[in-house]
């Protein structure tokens, strides 16, 4: 067999094609017969010309620094995974780079030290430990799949944190991680803005499609948006793509093709460009002072609207008008020079009973003197907002269960907006007691993963308090936190879905009220969450389960002279099937339509009951909270709708 295609070889100019499964099996078995290292010599020259060169190339070594048990064994992988490739020296080349032999085993296979090396790729690859920007990548695109498309980056933080080798990455390496997963997910119309203008054909497409175009995503976000050097964000982004088969469980090798694809579109955006303004009179160039690169020329033609679905961009100016509108927009996606700045409020335990005056008056001194002295734990630059949250500082950094009072159970994250829903139903059952102790009530919240409004009822002295989630593995979460909070006592805790709660049926068991937080499509979160400004615009499923729970609340749960406070962190409105004023408009309507059902009223929320938050109360004593339209630190705030609603008697 060697014979007839050494003569055909020599009487054409290029490769044969390769060799059949039968043809390599006898050259094989011939090989393994043969204890000498010519032979074997002669069949690897000659098959690299002719077979798969990549596969060859790798047989080769194989057969000549293998035993032969482990030759047999190998040579059916070779077999079945014959890759055609552009030449026999491409195919070596990429083979060094996958450490699958030694670097010189092909060039010297007489080598005396090629015995030894054999064990070197194992070596290597051992060595090999993620990085920040291989974590990063690797949760952008493990979303998709060859049925999904490439674009999407649902769950990209979630799966951030539940991966394992990002837990143990060091802490410097997590944030690095984080804030490239966060830049991604909030520019992610500019980057591929960008990347359209740049390459051709964009998205990529194959069987590496979604880890190529996260590559590119993280290049770019890192040039463009982060200001990190050109060659460390080329370079070792780039190296992501030859490590990623050797830290990847059933991932293959990136072929070489590719690699050097997305090394040349980021070194092209990266390149120097003069701008426009370096143009001076008489087409003089400053360089030294006006030299931009290519990439920020690109980004230039785009605009921070490109990363809001349009339909969002439309229905905003439609609800709320232009000037609000644009407002909202210039909250949740600031421009290109005013990076978005992290805000973290944090809610204490004596924040809530801080406000209540008709409270026992040493009660409210206390809890006033303990949130002033957390605010200086947190730094010079903490900020105690009028419904009293924290708003921690820049000055205060790190992670976050190293802060004062984290491990004392003292304060939980949590938006100053979210606060407000616990607030008017604290506010309300407290006013129809006469601010009489509130131990002797039971409420429910409902939704309530993670826990910040939990733990908002069980610090205002509730006696009892029943949490109601629908996931298991949120409801984990929950317990967490009010077990570092030390509020476990008197909560207790449902897994299941709230349609279908109901509470025990005792003569004395009276549900004074319900906070009800309904699944929302989150559109008022969108500076915290920038995936929620690209979601779809179907919201059917949503809705239904925000009327049912509505519904169920009203009808078989709540006492008579209940309070139900309804919330949503939604900014959608005025459509005639939608979220959060029209659904309470509706749960108002059916009980006066229908004497079967809850006969609900709004009980309206006063601007004494919400510091700072005055001015968001509509013509119906709803709460409306719009992003950057409150003066003041509120003014970075969530979007939020809340509506209290009392039981009428039957």
């Amino acid at each position: 067999i060697l014979h007839k295609h050494q003569k055909l070889q020599n009487s054409i100019k290029k490769p044969l094609t390769p060799y059949t499964p039968l043809d390599t099996q006898r050259i094989i078995v011939a090989a393994e017969q043969s204890s000498s290292r010519e032979v074997c010599a002669l069949i690897c020259t000659a098959i690299i010309p002719m077979i798969s060169p990549y596969s060859a190339a790798t047989m080769g070594a194989f057969l000549l620094f293998s035993q032969p048990t482990r030759v047999k064994s190998f040579s059916c992988t070779i077999q079945s995974n014959i890759i055609a490739f552009p030449s026999s020296h491409a195919a070596i080349t990429r083979a060094r780079k996958r450490h699958v032999f030694a670097a010189s085993t092909i060039k010297d296979i007489s080598h005396p030290d090629a015995q030894k090396r054999r064990f070197h790729s194992s070596k290597t690859k051992d060595n090999i430990r993620p990085t920040a920007r291989f974590v990063a990548i690797a949760a952008l695109s493990s979303g998709s799949s060859k049925k999904e498309n490439v674009d999407s980056l649902a769950f990209a933080a979630r799966r951030l944190e539940q991966d394992e080798r990002y837990q143990r990455l060091e802490p410097r390496d997590r944030a690095f991680a984080r804030l490239l997963v966060a830049t991604v997910e909030r520019r992610l119309g500019q980057i591929d803005g960008v990347l359209k203008r740049c390459v051709d054909k964009y998205p990529p497409k194959g069987k590496h499609a979604s880890l190529l175009q996260a590559t590119l995503r993280i290049g770019v976000a890192q040039l463009l948006f982060l200001n990190t050097p050109p060659f460390a964000a080329n370079h070792d982004t780039v190296q992501v793509l030859r490590i990623n088969h050797c830290l990847s469980k059933n991932s293959f090798p990136v072929p070489e093709p590719m690699i050097r694809f997305v090394n040349g579109v980021l070194r092209k955006l990266s390149t120097p460009a003069v701008s426009e303004e370096a143009v001076g009179v008489g087409g003089n160039e400053d360089n030294s002072k006006h030299t931009t690169l290519y990439g920020h020329e690109l980004l230039k033609q785009t605009s921070p609207d490109d990363n809001i679905a349009p339909w969002l961009l439309e229905r905003w100016e439609r609800d709320w008008g232009e000037s609000r509108a644009r407002l909202i927009r210039e909250e949740m996606m600031p421009s290109n020079n005013n990076p978005v700045s992290p805000r973290i409020d944090v809610t204490t335990k004596y924040s809530l009973t801080s406000l209540m005056e008709s409270s026992n008056p040493n009660t409210h001194q206390n809890s006033r003197a303990m949130l002033e002295k957390m605010q200086q734990d947190f730094g010079d630059d903490c900020i105690l907002l009028p419904q009293g949250s924290l708003r921690i500082g820049s000055s205060l950094t790190g992670d976050i269960t190293q802060w004062p009072g984290y491990h004392d159970g003292t304060w939980w994250v949590q938006d100053a907006s979210s606060t407000l829903p616990a607030l008017v139903l604290t506010r309300a059952l407290s006013n129809s007691r006469d601010g009489e102790d509130l131990s002797s009530l039971h409420v429910v919240d409902m939704c309530a993963a993670p826990g910040g409004k939990t733990s908002q009822l069980l610090s205002a002295g509730f006696g009892r308090v029943t949490a109601v989630e629908a996931s298991e593995r949120r409801s984990r979460r929950l317990v967490e936190n009010l077990s570092r909070l030390n509020l476990s006592e008197r909560c207790h805790v449902i897994v299941g879905d709230g349609q279908n709660y109901r509470p025990p049926e005792r003569d004395d068991q009276i549900l004074h009220g319900i906070l009800l937080d309904v699944p929302c499509s989150a559109t008022g979160t969108g500076a915290r969450r920038p995936d929620v400004l690209r979601r779809s615009s179907d919201l059917k499923e949503l809705l239904q389960i925000q009327e049912l729970l509505a519904n169920h609340c009203a009808d078989n749960i709540l006492s008579e002279g209940g309070i139900l406070v309804y919330a949503t962190c939604s900014i959608l409105k005025l459509d005639a099937k939608e979220e959060s004023e029209d659904q309470v408009t509706k749960l108002i309507a059916r009980g006066k339509q229908n004497s079967k059902h809850a006969s609900m009223t709004t009980l309206p929320i006063h601007p004494s009951e919400v510091p700072g938050f005055e001015s968001a109360i509509d013509e119906n004593g709803w709460l409306r909270i719009l992003p950057g339209v409150l003066e003041g630190d509120l003014r970075s705030a969530d979007g939020f709708f809340v509506a209290r609603l009392i039981k009428e008697d039957s």
